[in-house]
């Protein structure tokens, strides 16, 4: 089933989203921004995910995306910190590893979309044991493949296209396994026959 894109603007169809790294990262490696533009008004990312973005080498991409005023850097308060810390350690037990720090985005990325319940209408996130604890909050997820798969609902992408920008993600090191792929490739030929 593709992803319901509850709350979008009237006009537009668009809607405003919170995201992590991930998606944005898959965004960038399958040469997909147009997705990004034709389905959200604006992406907040905290200041972790923008640091992320750019050690991946994706700094033209984000800064081309500032400029079109569809990326919004949003700094976490000091206040928001202790909650930051308390998901990262969580994100890290619930994936079994010892260091939380490496979880810091994905857990700004939670805290920053319970500050705008009311204003985006879902969070961006790949990362399986931060998404996990998302769900337990209640917040709407999607990712990546969400993404993809609204387009082939839309008839904007082929499933065929649509494999071929998870595998491009693959050979530049991002985790999407095999069964993922021909899940997804499956979901996608079905929505374009109906």
């Amino acid at each position: 089933m593709p992803v319901e894109y509850q709350h979008a603007d009237k006009v537009t169809g668009k809607i405003v989203v919170v995201s992590n790294t991930g998606p944005l990262i898959s965004a960038f490696q399958s040469g997909r921004i147009d997705l990004l533009r034709r389905y959200f008004s604006a992406i907040y990312i905290p200041e972790s995910v923008l640091i992320e973005l750019q050690a991946h080498g994706a700094g033209n991409f984000v800064q081309q995306l500032i400029a079109e005023e569809l990326l919004v850097v949003e700094a976490i308060g000091p206040e928001e910190s202790t909650k930051v810390e308390q998901l990262a350690r969580q994100i890290a037990a619930s994936a079994r590893v010892k260091d939380h720090a490496g979880h810091q985005a994905e857990a700004e990325a939670i805290v920053l979309m319970s500050r705008m319940t009311g204003e985006a209408t879902q969070l961006l996130l790949e990362e399986k044991a931060a998404r996990k604890i998302a769900q337990s909050l209640q917040i709407p997820l999607t990712g990546f493949v969400g993404i993809l798969l609204q387009a082939c609902h839309d008839a904007v992408l082929t499933a065929e296209e649509m494999r071929a920008a998870l595998l491009m993600c693959r050979q530049q090191g991002t985790h999407y396994g095999e069964s993922l792929i021909a899940e997804t490739f499956r979901r996608c030929k079905e929505v374009r026959r109906k």
